[in-house]
């Protein structure tokens, strides 16, 4: 569906599960030329996290910010967007969570909605995307995303090994 703003710019609106709006959302990633920035509650889709993958490999520099608690479950596709190179950092939120949802695309384009990066907001449950390319709101988006990125913690792709006993040492 196609709208028109107050000032006559057009405002994509998608609904899932009908317009499969993850899959909308990593062909916009796919187009970039520059940059993708995300800023998601979860990445719990494989093939998005493919789609990422691959638009990194063109070139594409892609952050992604994901809330703390969620990157410690077994959904989350992070580990395996770090392990290709892409820069991850988790915010964490007392009492709470971040779960803001928006993708921006080259500075030029920001898709928004309800849906995480998930197989079930795509294909089952009823969610939703508005897509601009109105400046004003994209540097609304963009602030809020630098201002996430400043204040996360940059994970990488080792995770965090538990020392044994012996390596402790002596009584530790």
């Amino acid at each position: 569906m196609l709208e028109k703003d107050t000032q006559g710019h057009n405002i994509e609106i998608l609904f899932s599960p009908e317009d499969r709006i993850v899959d909308y959302a990593m062909r916009q990633c796919l187009s970039a030329r520059k940059t993708v920035d995300i800023a998601v509650y979860l990445i719990g889709s494989k093939r998005a996290a493919n789609a990422l993958v691959k638009a990194h490999k063109k070139g594409i520099a892609i952050r992604i910010v994901i809330d703390k608690k969620v990157a410690r479950s077994r959904y989350s596709k992070h580990k395996f967007l770090l392990r290709h190179g892409i820069s991850v950092k988790t915010v964490r939120v007392r009492a709470g969570s971040m779960h803001i949802k928006f993708i921006l695309v080259d500075k030029e384009k920001v898709i928004a909605g309800s849906a995480n990066l998930t197989n079930d907001a795509n294909r089952r449950n009823h969610e939703f995307f508005f897509i601009s390319s109105d400046q004003e709101i994209i540097k609304i988006f963009s602030t809020k995303f630098e201002e996430l990125w400043a204040i996360g913690k940059k994970q990488t792709s080792r995770s965090k090994k538990r020392k044994t006993q012996g390596e402790r040492g002596v009584g530790g």
